[in-house]
């Protein structure tokens, strides 16, 4: 069954829209008072709250040469591996035990009521792009400083990778050391074999069975002199700074010329919206305290005493 709307409803309908007019009109000066308060109370905070900065970074992990691809030279489609998975990494520069580190060698207190440290710990944030390049952002009391924490961290990461790709450089550069002096030892010993073997007359069956041993000798070094020569430059390959680099920042640290927080204007606002809505309620509140009043008072008159009360105390 359909609900009518009687000509009474819409009256009623009316009268709300009229009583939030009135509403609006009686109490103009509450609510714009109550607005600007809020508006200087923000402003008032926001200046008085301890300005902080941000720097920011683009980060490269490092990369050691593929291992695997040492024997075959001309792959060269993968050019390496990360020394630290990049999401591993996220989680570890998001561990409290890096940013003790850190705050460790910055030489600051990294308890946890200590408000640098606070500070430190809640604003590091670490974001993995697609290009699989670490974005690491901090903020700090002072540019100086935050530049300086923030540098802390890069090369709290450049020494940690540092320590974890060491053993396999020194390996590989000391396996390259080797190659060379094998390489001079089979190029001695083929410059020999071939000048003896230049030497060598043919005038007896026996210097011919001597040339041709020599001559064994001298295809086998030569064969060993080729070896070692592809080894040597395919380590050389795999340490080039095209497959082999360091950790380290993507252009510079980045600082903001001005103050990121407190943002006065969003203060300022944030505060004219909270004046304004304690205004609509305290004025609510007042009235209905001032409507309950009415209702209870009992009087032949009660009619036009209650539009009085209404009128000049309520909505």
């Amino acid at each position: 069954m359909a609900a009518s709307v009687t000509r009474e409803d819409q009256f009623d309908d009316e009268l709300s829209l009229l009583d939030l007019v009135a509403f609006v009109r009686r109490n103009f000066s509450i609510l714009l008072a109550t607005t600007l308060i809020g508006g200087v109370l923000g402003g008032v905070i926001a200046f008085s709250v301890s300005p902080q900065w941000e720097a920011s970074a683009l980060v490269r992990v490092g990369q050691l040469g593929n291992v695997g691809n040492i024997g075959n030279v001309g792959n060269v489609g993968n050019v390496g591996s990360p020394i630290e998975l990049p999401l591993q990494l996220v989680d570890r520069i998001k561990s409290k035990s890096f940013q003790n580190d850190v705050l460790k060698r910055l030489g600051l207190a990294n308890g946890d009521d200590d408000a640098t440290a606070k500070l430190f710990r809640e604003t590091l944030k670490v974001k993995l792009e697609k290009s699989e390049l670490l974005r690491l952002a901090l903020r700090g009391a002072s540019a100086d400083a935050v530049k300086s924490h923030l540098s802390a961290v890069v090369n709290e990461l450049k020494e940690m990778h540092g320590r974890m790709s060491a053993p396999t450089i020194n390996r590989l550069q000391q396996e390259l050391a080797t190659i060379e002096l094998e390489l001079k030892r089979a190029s001695l010993e083929s410059e020999r074999l071939r000048k003896s073997l230049d030497g060598a007359g043919l005038t007896s069956e026996k210097i011919l069975s001597q040339a041709a041993l020599v001559g064994n000798l001298l295809l086998a070094r030569e064969g060993e002199l080729h070896a070692f020569r592809e080894r040597k430059r395919a380590i050389e390959e795999q340490l080039s700074l095209e497959r082999t680099f360091p950790t380290d920042v993507l252009g510079r640290i980045e600082v903001s010329s001005e103050p990121v927080f407190p943002k006065k204007s969003l203060f300022i606002v944030v505060g004219l919206f909270i004046g304004l809505f304690l205004g609509v309620f305290v004025t609510v509140i007042r009235a209905a305290v001032v409507k309950e009043r009415v209702s209870q008072v009992h009087h032949p008159t009660s009619n036009w005493r209650k539009w009085f009360f209404c009128r000049n105390f309520a909505l």
